[in-house]
């Protein structure tokens, strides 16, 4: 009899054993795929925020770029204006140039045409003219040549010297234009650093917003 309670004790007990084995079993197969679980959420976390943040430094490098383009644009576009307009001084200070040169070239030719003819006409004089009244004649007639030319000489160097004050003036408009342009440019970055927004410099300074923000992002090195 005892030993038949005993057998059903071990019995019992084999028993026990195998149903506390199986729920060790099953509470580690739950702990690993739970620790299976967090290991696949942390990647695709970890693959999220990096996804992220390599979509942010695209766009970031990407206005950047197209920043650099348009500035490099801007130069190019200054530096042919700059060549186009010094070429154009240049050639129009060589048609000055020459045109000086060539009237100076007419009025010797006339004056030296001239003054030989008054001088032919001096010598062919009679010798029974007195001689007072043939110089006298002779400096009447000089003065007759002279005046008009003379005239006609001033209306020429005016006309030069106001050709060169025109060009003087077109000059200074353009250097007028330079500084009201960087004036203009320092008062926007000015009011941004102030805190003020693109909406607000437009309408203090009577601009567009599209202008106002060009100039920001080209000359203010905070956005960058």
């Amino acid at each position: 009899m005892v030993t038949l309670i005993i057998f059903i004790w071990l019995i019992i007990l084999s028993v026990v054993s195998l149903i506390n084995l199986s729920l060790i079993i099953s509470l580690w197969r739950k702990f690993n795929n739970f620790s299976i679980s967090i290991d696949s959420s942390i990647e695709d976390q970890s693959n999220t925020l990096l996804a992220r943040f390599q979509k942010i430094t695209s766009s970031r490098l990407r206005a950047l770029d197209n920043k650099i383009e348009i500035l490099d644009q801007l130069i190019k576009d200054a530096d042919e204006a700059y060549m186009k307009s010094f070429s154009m001084l240049t050639d129009l200070e060589k048609k000055n140039d020459e045109l000086m040169r060539i009237k100076a070239v007419e009025r010797i030719k006339k004056g030296k045409s001239h003054f030989s003819s008054l001088d032919s006409k001096k010598v062919e004089m009679p010798d029974i003219e007195d001689k007072k009244r043939v110089n006298d004649e002779y400096y009447n007639l000089q003065n007759t040549f002279r005046e008009p030319y003379t005239a006609q000489t001033d209306q020429i160097e005016e006309n030069i010297g106001n050709q060169q004050n025109e060009e003087m003036l077109i000059k200074q408009l353009a250097k007028n234009k330079e500084l009201k342009e960087n004036s203009l440019k320092d008062k926007i970055i000015e009011y941004y650093n102030r805190g003020m927004s693109i909406n607000e410099i437009a309408k203090m300074l009577d601009k567009g917003s599209g202008e106002v923000k060009l100039i920001i992002d080209l000359y203010n090195r905070n956005t960058l």
